[in-house]
């Protein structure tokens, strides 16, 4: 309780981690009663779209001790205020990668792979499947078995499980082609390989989302649509059969999110909202 007492601001990472605080300040319990609480939600916008709306009410009224959330993405925002979070309570944040961790590689060190690679819920690994079915492109899947349950996976197909985070690194770093195939859901599925992977120059097969049309436009990634794997399979034949396809997408890609989505970006964007709500000391 002293460290709540003492801070500026209380800072719960993950809407499961405001529901304690959130109750205690809106009960004006101290030392919450008196410490702004912000938080950064990352599911909640998707999970409020999917219910009734007196569900979506009751799900929302589990937040209302909190003075700021924020999301990483805009489309997420209007979702939450017809939930019942207050106009200007709500604001969208870049998110971020580790720079220092996936540092660019050159072109030519690439093989001309197809990788898929994550376990977020989101994953449309079914419509990846029935793009490659009978090419000769070949893909190696990093992901759960819980990913791929309901699906069958084609002999071009080749299945890793989940593999330690070094070796993860290894794999986006040398693959030609990293793919990220996902249902359109509220937040950016996919958002942290897509970054990770672009950060290291790698092209980048994306399921054009809203959420992730705020991330990556049709020059810095293939964009392709949601659930429709003819599109999917010649987007992919495209960009495996010209290489310089794959260098200028992945090129610019490493550009783009070394500019605009390494965590001091996202840190910054932060501190600058704590900042314009006068929750933060100088000094």
């Amino acid at each position: 309780m002293q460290l709540v007492r003492d801070a500026d601001v209380v800072l719960a990472f993950l809407e499961s981690h405001a529901q304690l605080p959130s109750a205690l300040r809106a009960r004006r319990i101290r030392p919450f009663a008196t410490t702004p609480l912000a938080m950064i939600a990352c599911w909640l916008a998707d999970d409020l779209r999917r219910l009734p709306a007196t569900e979506r009410r009751r799900l929302a009224g589990r937040y209302r001790g909190v003075d700021l959330t924020m999301v990483f993405s805009a489309n997420q925002i209007d979702v939450l205020i017809d939930a019942g979070f207050h106009e200007g309570s709500v604001e969208a944040i870049p998110f971020g990668f580790a720079p220092q961790q996936h540092p660019p590689v050159d072109f030519g060190t690439r093989d001309s792979s197809i990788v898929a690679v994550g376990f977020d819920r989101g994953r449309d690994y079914t419509t990846l499947f029935e793009a490659v079915q009978g090419t000769d492109l070949h893909v190696d899947l990093y992901c759960s078995e819980g990913n791929i349950a309901a699906s069958r996976l084609p002999e071009n197909v080749t299945f890793h499980g989940v593999v330690p985070y070094d070796e993860y690194r290894a794999v986006i770093s040398r693959a030609g082609i990293v793919a990220v195939p996902t249902s359109e859901m509220a937040y950016p599925s996919g958002q942290t390989v897509a970054l990770e992977a672009a950060a290291t120059g790698a092209c980048i097969a994306l399921t054009s989302t809203p959420a992730l049309l705020e991330y990556f436009s049709p020059a810095t990634a293939l964009l392709l649509p949601a659930h429709d794997p003819r599109a999917w399979r010649a987007g992919l034949l495209r960009a495996a059969g010209d290489p310089a396809v794959r260098e200028r997408l992945g090129s610019a890609a490493c550009d783009h999110v070394h500019a605009h989505f390494t965590y001091e970006s996202m840190w910054r964007h932060v501190d600058a909202l704590f900042r314009s709500r006068g929750w933060v000391r100088e000094g």
